[in-house]
């Protein structure tokens, strides 16, 4: 069998395997036949309410509309246009967003590509908490992580193209998914800004080098008109958005939380590491095993992400860290694992995916066995936490990571009684802050 043959049996049997492995966790999840509602109830009738409120001219002060973002209302509009079948409208739009990435890496690098690298992405997804709490939700963060990481890969992608030269389907790309990433949170073009200069910066020599003639400027600006200008049309349909909710251009609901349930440095710090490294969940335990399957199976065909896009993606991953250890609720209140940071981490997924490229006989010759040993650990707790709910029924795990202990009990009795006096400020209450601590230092079980 010559070289080429066994290497495209290899990536046929990959193949096999993924979609056995895909089929199973979708069958339990199916099984389970488990909806997570999360935010669903508090956003599902927002187009209705928008309606109304257009109907009757009740704007700018929408009364009744929730405090999330445009994407929210979109999804709202497409699950509420098909009455007793909302939440299989909820979930098939989150699938879809799952399928993106593979149809990016179709038209920016062919089928070829496609072939060789999509099944490790499958697989990452597959051996992830995404099927069985992140598919059939209320909870659309993976439609944002979609479009982060599109947005960052595509961009990398302009980054190293040389002369900056572009292909359609990549210039497309950064477009579209700059216009739609910053409709699902209201801080997240701010984010994405610094951490694309933070990547601007890291390429400067080369940057600098093409500017120095009327034509490498010409496709400077170019390149930059079509990464910024969606994103800020983007924001100014999100400034509307929030005028006809408040009267004011403003995210008030989420400046007024802010505000008044923030949680100090020393907390913010306890956030940070919980955030990171708690076993309920944490962002090392969410994603050790996903990461993983796909790095290793990308090196087993021979591909690396591009540079570009590991420091784009990592340093989004970064800044959003840092905002959400500050934020009242790190892990996004009711969750299955760290909820606000699967925007971050997922795009790193798809960034790299969207920008892999052939392996150096150089990085070939690398020895990642070291790697791999200090990895074990993380990598078994990591299959632990993927596996837990499948092996029981997959609410109890969940109930349990936000309830089993005493100190949730005890909030759980407060928050009909003190909460209802505090207000927001009860978010900042010992009652609250031994429950939270509780929960990030919690093993899941049954």
């Amino acid at each position: 069998m010559s070289q080429a043959s066994s290497a495209t049996y290899r990536v046929v049997l990959a193949w096999l395997i993924t979609m056995v492995v895909l089929a199973l966790a979708m069958v339990g999840a199916i099984h389970h036949g488990m909806f997570v509602p999360t935010d669903y109830g508090t956003w599902r009738g927002d187009w209705r309410a928008v309606t109304d409120c257009l109907s009757q001219g009740a704007s700018p002060g929408c009364q009744g509309v929730s405090k999330f973002p445009l994407a929210y209302l979109a999804n709202s509009a497409w699950a509420g246009s098909a009455e007793g079948r909302e939440q299989l409208l909820v979930s098939v739009a989150n699938a879809v967003c799952l399928l993106l990435p593979l149809l990016a890496l179709l038209l920016a690098q062919g089928p070829r590509m496609l072939f060789q690298a999509g099944w490790a992405y499958v697989a990452a997804i597959a051996l992830s908490p995404l099927p069985m709490f992140y598919v059939a939700t209320g909870a659309i963060e993976i439609q944002s992580a979609v479009f982060c990481g599109l947005y960052i890969g595509a961009f990398a992608r302009t980054l190293a193209a040389p002369g900056l030269k572009a292909d359609t389907a990549t210039t497309w790309l950064l477009a579209i998914s700059g216009f739609v990433f910053p409709l699902y949170k209201d801080t997240i073009a701010g984010f994405m800004g610094v951490a694309m200069v933070v990547l601007l910066v890291a390429h400067r020599p080369s940057l600098s080098e093409l500017g120095r003639t009327p034509e490498g400027r010409g496709r400077l600006l170019r390149i930059a008109l079509v990464a910024a200008v969606p994103v800020m049309f983007s924001q100014i349909l999100a400034g509307a958005y929030c005028w006809f909710k408040y009267g004011v251009p403003l995210p008030l609901a989420y400046m007024d939380e802010a505000t008044k349930a923030s949680p100090g440095f020393r907390k913010s710090t306890e956030f940070l590491f919980g955030s990171l490294f708690s076993p309920n969940g944490g962002v090392f335990i969410f994603w050790g095993l996903p990461a993983f399957v796909a790095v290793m199976g990308w090196r087993a065909v021979g591909l690396v992400p591009r540079r570009q896009a590991v420091v784009g993606a990592l340093a989004l991953f970064v800044i959003c860290c840092l905002a959400f250890a500050h934020w009242w609720a790190t892990f996004g209140w009711d969750s299955w694992g760290n909820r606000l940071m699967v925007p971050a981490s997922f795009a790193m997924l798809v960034a790299a995916l969207l920008c892999l490229r052939p392996r150096t006989p150089a990085e070939s010759e690398r020895t990642c066995v070291p790697v791999m040993l200090a990895y074990a650990p993380l990598l078994i707790g990591s299959a632990y936490y993927v596996l837990v709910p499948y092996a029981m029924h997959a609410p109890g795990p969940m109930r349990n990571s936000l309830w089993y202990g005493p100190a949730c009990a005890r909030m759980r009795d407060a928050m009909s009684t003190e909460a209802i006096t505090q207000g927001l400020a009860f978010w900042k209450s010992d009652a609250y802050y031994q429950c939270a601590r509780e929960r990030m230092l919690h093993v899941p079980g049954p």
